[in-house]
């Protein structure tokens, strides 16, 4: 079990964390120093805390602890590189603790969690909880593991990854762009992808597309509103980044 910890000004949760069950590897995501707290001091304290005591291999990760795009990203990205490094590992041999940081961070590694389909711990206060066990896990969803074998599932990752490419684009030229692709047939349809997509909140589809120009008196941009603008939401960039982590486009 590959466990991940985010680290606030009560370190000590850190350590209670690997309580529940040791881990293989330990990654301390943590944030600069500063004046009413030096963080990254303390991971480092921390680290070879762990490493000596626990004998647990532990590799830290600066975040900036409020943004919150980042830390998401920097967390998908620990669980898909170690996966892609062993295949065998599941998404149930992931564990964040989420106690420490600021609100932000546990927001953020919650929603990691979530995306990713790993387990959540949360160490309990000891002076307001009853029991021994400081450490509970918490209730996630189950998310469906990655479907490459349904043609549907497999078309819509495609049509995905042609908006991640274009940026910004109309139903016309993703269409162009999408029969490109010689993994797909040749008169190949978009509408059901789009749908799928747009249902699960990975894309936006809103009216009007940018034409380039500017009005000569206003300056303001020449919108074309018989046509309308597809593009990502924060969670299609986290689909398209982390193919097969974040489970099948259903």
């Amino acid at each position: 079990m590959i466990q991940l910890a985010t680290l606030g000004v009560t370190p000590i949760v850190v350590e209670e964390g690997l309580k529940k069950s040791i881990p293989e590897k330990l990654y301390i995501i943590h944030t600069k120093n500063e004046e009413t707290y030096k963080f990254e001091t303390e991971a480092k304290r921390l680290k070879k805390k762990i490493e000596t005591h626990y004998k647990v291999p532990t590799i830290l990760v600066k975040v900036d602890a409020f943004d919150m795009d980042k830390i998401i990203k920097s967390i998908l990205n620990i669980i898909f590189q170690e996966r892609k490094k062993n295949s065998s590992l599941l998404k149930t041999d992931f564990a964040i603790n989420i106690t420490g940081g600021t609100k932000l961070m546990v927001s953020a590694a919650t929603t990691a969690a979530f995306l990713a389909g790993t387990r959540v711990y949360y160490v309990m206060e000891a002076s307001k909880h009853r029991g021994d066990d400081l450490v509970k896990e918490l209730p996630m969803p189950v998310r469906p593991e990655d479907d490459n074998r349904g043609n549907t599932s497999r078309t819509t990752a495609i049509v995905l990854q042609k908006i991640k490419k274009l940026g910004k684009c109309t139903n016309a030229i993703l269409l162009d762009e999408v029969r490109k692709d010689r993994r797909l047939k040749k008169n190949q349809r978009i509408e059901y992808s789009l749908k799928k997509l747009l249902e699960n909140n990975l894309i936006t589809i809103t009216l009007g597309w940018d034409t380039g120009k500017r009005g000569k008196k206003t300056g303001k941009p020449i919108m074309d509103f018989k046509k309308r603008t597809i593009q990502l939401t924060p969670s299609g960039e986290y689909y398209v980044e982390y193919p097969g982590l974040l489970g099948s486009i259903v």
